[in-house]
């Protein structure tokens, strides 16, 4: 069996959605032909600890950690967080609002110093001991997976080192990710922040990508370099177009929330629904599940003070996460609001495929999330400013609902089923082998 080095920041027991994509590949690789070691940090600095994705490495998978220098440690104690494994730095630490001027500070060391990310403190340890590594298990392939996009420098130093071939794969692009577009930068670190993603786009053998639309966010000139690997699902495919025999309506926005997908109009909008009693505030339940921002939270809670059977659930194991999403009615989508962000697909759009309940998305209709949402027939997909058709979608599901009439739709297994975590692991062997073709040598 062949071997690939996966070099990712995120590992169990880090929880949260960078996670899932590479723990999926690291379970099907070896149905594949490709044994996976893994080369991660000790003690990250994670969104959320989910010690139930450890169930999910296969036996076959090596795993090695190495130390790491971050300034989590002095963020922490210059903005007043207590210092505690458990109480992480928000990932949406640069696009919260209503900052103190230290936090402030913070942020603008970090975006101009610490270049391209906060995790630059890992690359000497990862180094060396990726080398040892190398010498070791003698891997066919190098494969890194971003963010942070660190660890494509790592990636970058082994492959030059080794002669070994190297594929990046980035969840999210670079430099033009959306929380940097409205950050004060100075041109001279933006200048290398570029410079280090061309040159690691031009550097590595082949790269991968989740949607279309962000390829063009990371290049012009390598296209052809890249292949799109969508994130996707693992759990059954739910056949069944039957509604669910629940005692309440359940409307569910599930994963973590920042400024920059949060629409506040949308929750206007549901307490005008209780209020003016177009809805039954009875026969409803609404559930929030998730690390949500702090100001948004708050924000919420205060709009929705009067609307009953409103649950706020805080961060829970993906397991468990599923549960809630299959029990769930209707199923909330928020797209984030950047232009030129047509290739954000939250990972959490392919779970909610596969649980064959209805999907309500707000954000960019002619994005790629729009164009999945459309294929499997999933649900409907609003801009922001579209309240009165929102409106109409929440009350004609709430009908439907209310009145035992199934939804008259179909969930096509053929397009779904290429989704699935399985398949597009296959895809990614595919490629792995392609680069060992004596073709390709």
């Amino acid at each position: 069996m062949k071997k690939v080095l996966i070099i990712t920041y995120y590992w169990p027991p880090s929880g949260g959605p960078g996670v899932q994509r590479v723990l999926k590949f690291a379970k099907y690789l070896p149905d594949f032909g490709w044994e996976p070691v893994i080369l991660t940090v000790e003690n990250g600095e994670y969104p959320a600890i989910d010690k139930t994705l450890f169930s999910e490495i296969p036996e076959i998978c090596t795993v090695y950690k190495t130390k790491s220098a971050t300034p989590s440690a002095l963020y922490k104690k210059f903005t007043g967080m207590k210092n505690k494994k458990d109480d992480s730095i928000p990932v949406s630490t640069l696009v919260q609002k209503n900052i103190t001027w230290k936090q402030k500070l913070s942020n603008f060391i970090r975006l101009n110093f610490f270049i391209p990310d906060a995790k630059i403190g890992w690359i000497p340890y990862a180094v060396k001991a990726g080398k040892k590594i190398i010498e070791k298990e003698q891997p066919d392939i190098i494969f890194s997976t971003s963010p942070p996009p660190t660890v494509h420098l790592i990636a970058a130093k082994l492959a030059k080192w080794s002669g070994i071939k190297w594929v990046a794969d980035f969840r999210d692009p670079w430099t033009k990710i959306h929380y940097l577009q409205q950050q004060r930068i100075n041109p001279v670190s933006k200048k290398i922040n570029k410079n280090l993603e061309k040159k690691v786009i031009k550097n590595c053998n082949a790269a991968i990508c989740v949607s279309n639309n962000f390829i063009n966010l990371l290049t012009q000139t390598d296209k052809m370099k890249f292949t799109v690997i969508t994130n996707g699902f693992d759990n059954e495919i739910n056949r069944s177009t039957a509604l669910k025999n629940t005692s309440k309506f359940t409307i569910l926005y599930i994963g973590g929330l920042a400024w920059t997908r949060y629409y506040p109009d949308f929750i206007l909008l549901i307490a005008k629904l209780f209020e003016n009693r177009k809805l039954n505030p009875g026969f409803i339940e609404f559930q929030f599940v998730g690390s949500i921002e702090k100001g948004i939270l708050e924000d919420i809670k205060e709009k929705l003070k009067h609307v009953p059977n409103t649950k706020y659930i805080n961060y829970v194991t993906h397991e468990k996460a599923l549960e809630f999403m299959h029990k769930a009615n209707l199923l909330l989508l928020f797209l984030e609001k950047g232009e030129n962000y047509e290739g954000h697909i939250p990972g959490k759009l392919f779970e909610y495929l596969s649980t064959g309940n209805q999907i309500l998305c707000i954000g960019n209709k002619k994005g790629d999330t729009a164009k999945i949402i459309n294929e499997n027939n999933a649900g409907k997909i609003f801009e922001s400013a579209e309240i009165d058709k929102i409106e109409e979608e929440i009350i004609s599901q709430f009908n439907h609902w209310n009145n035992k009439i199934p939804q008259e739709r179909e969930i096509n297994t053929e397009i779904l089923n290429k989704y699935t975590r399985k398949r597009l692991t296959q895809k990614l062997a595919k490629l792995f082998d392609s680069l060992q073709s004596p073709l390709n040598n």
